[in-house]
């Protein structure tokens, strides 16, 4: 029979307040230490010392710091220049040269003819 103030795996969990399987993970990467109960060789019985689960949650305690200060960036007086573009003109700066260039060359296909 177990010593009365070790904890079961539910016992361990719901004092934690996590899920049994949260639990689980936390025992298979070796964060919460067991006591293998028992003689069974394919699944062991695990219980958990209070000591354990106190050493563990002291381990899991953070405490959120603000970031460091970091000195803060003066905005330039000056505004950069904004070129402000016109596409539909650009669009008819090229047509028009386009256009230029396609009668100056039937102008000069027909003089060679």
């Amino acid at each position: 029979m177990p010593e009365p103030d070790l904890l079961t795996a539910d016992e361990a969990a719901e004092l934690l307040r996590i899920s049994r399987r949260t639990l689980d993970g936390h025992v298979a990467r070796g964060d919460i230490a067991y006591i293998s109960v028992g003689l069974g060789e394919k699944r062991t019985r695990k219980r958990f010392d209070p000591a354990d689960i106190d050493r563990f949650r002291e381990r899991q305690r953070r405490v959120e710091a603000p970031p460091p200060a970091t000195p803060s960036c003066r905005r330039r007086k000056e505004v950069p220049a904004v070129e402000i573009v016109d596409f539909k003109a650009l669009l008819e700066e090229r047509r028009a040269a386009r256009r230029t260039a396609r009668e100056a060359a039937q102008k000069a296909t027909r003089r060679s003819r």
